[in-house]
């Protein structure tokens, strides 16, 4: 008898083609754009002045006749309270040791969940940037300890739902938190958004129609309060509260069943339905938040919005969807700019429309576009 692998498999050696290839999508385009504006924030709470009202000590008059009397300017200041989010890891002694070189791993275990968690804190604030601040990642019906039924497949497709993911839920129609938390093990992503799309959980939840949240972002008591200005959770409040898409009819007005957004005017300490100067300027069809075709006429209408209230716009943040449809429209005006010329990460490159660069960010809510003034 020869020798063949199975006598030689014991002196045979591995080779392994390094480095680790990452397998997950780590983009955060908007917070990378977003940082490079940002500034150190210490203390208590962060106060941004606002200049809101023109003087009326002004007009024509006729010679030697008595001037206007005197006026003055209009000034406020918004109040933000810093939020702060955490990772933790730990690693053993005997796994340090045998990774600390090369000879004996590809990463060491150390950086390599220092990097990891730092990634990953990083791709959930992405999430957070587009939020409401309430802390929903999405909504979903428990029908028994292990299946929960997501009500659209948006959270899916963004990667926001992942296997080992620890999930605290509030009940749909009252807010009130359950006690326990959810694991997820699998996730089912159907390959259209009218399939059934479902996450499998370990878990002692009750099952109900849940509000899913990540464990320890929402308090009993925030969860209960997520349709009031504050508290509504531990994280930040994103763009889709700051840039919205409904119209106040009352001070701090909440409306509508928990886990959808809430119809809450205030930011910053100030209630745009009585301050009307801090209310966004939005364009929708016959009924708001339900989605039209998109044409070059409502964006521009929804840019001449926002300069007729002083706003410089800078930015248009947008889903992929929506930016496929733009080129679309555009097409034979389609203007790229060069990768050198753009101001965000990994040397995307992007088209424009009215000297603004159209983005679409994979973390962007699906159907919606943002004119933005980047300078505030």
């Amino acid at each position: 008898m020869g020798a063949d692998l199975s006598t030689v498999s014991s002196i045979l050696k591995e080779y392994y083609l390094g480095p680790v290839q990452e397998q997950l999508n780590n983009e955060v385009l908007l917070l990378s754009r977003l940082e490079s504006r940002s500034e150190d924030l210490v203390g208590k709470a962060a106060f941004v002045p606002l200049h809101t009202g023109r003087s009326n000590g002004i007009g024509a008059v006729a010679e030697d006749a008595a001037l206007p009397a005197a006026g003055n300017q209009s000034y406020a200041r918004a109040e933000y309270d810093l939020k702060y989010l955490y990772g933790r890891i730990r690693v053993t002694g005997p796994s340090m040791a045998k990774t600390k070189s090369d000879a004996g791993a590809f990463l060491q275990t150390l950086k390599g969940e220092m990097d990891g968690v730092r990634a990953d804190l990083t791709k959930d604030l992405a999430r957070q940037i587009y939020g409401t601040g309430d802390g929903v990642i999405g909504v979903g019906t428990l029908a028994s300890q292990t299946t929960v039924t997501l009500d659209d497949w948006e959270p899916l497709k963004k990667g926001q739902f992942y296997v080992g993911q620890i999930l605290s839920g509030a009940v749909k129609t009252t807010g009130v938190q359950a006690s326990g938390t959810l694991t997820i093990t699998a996730v089912t992503l159907a390959a259209a958004a009218t399939s059934t799309l479902t996450v499998t959980v370990t878990g002692t939840v009750a099952n109900a129609a849940y509000a899913l949240s990540l464990n320890g972002s929402v308090t009993a008591a925030q969860a209960l309060n997520r349709f009031n200005n504050t508290p509504r959770s531990n994280e930040i409040d994103g763009l889709t509260r700051a840039v919205n898409t409904f119209s106040i009819t009352a001070a701090s007005e909440t409306s509508g069943t928990f886990g959808t957004t809430a119809k809450s005017g205030s930011l910053g300490k100030i209630d745009s339905f009585t301050s009307t100067y801090w209310d966004n300027q939005k364009t929708f069809g016959a009924t708001p938040g339900t989605p039209e075709a998109l044409t070059i006429m409502r964006v521009q209408q929804a840019i001449n919005l926002g300069r007729q209230q002083g706003a410089m716009p800078s930015a248009i943040i947008t889903s992929l969807g929506v930016q496929r449809e733009f080129y679309r429209l555009l097409q034979a005006n389609q203007q790229f700019v060069a990768p050198g010329d753009t101001n965000y990460a990994s040397g995307f490159s992007t088209l424009t429309y009215n000297g603004m660069p159209v983005i679409a960010d994979l973390d962007a809510p699906f159907e919606r576009m943002f004119i933005l003034d980047e300078s505030t």
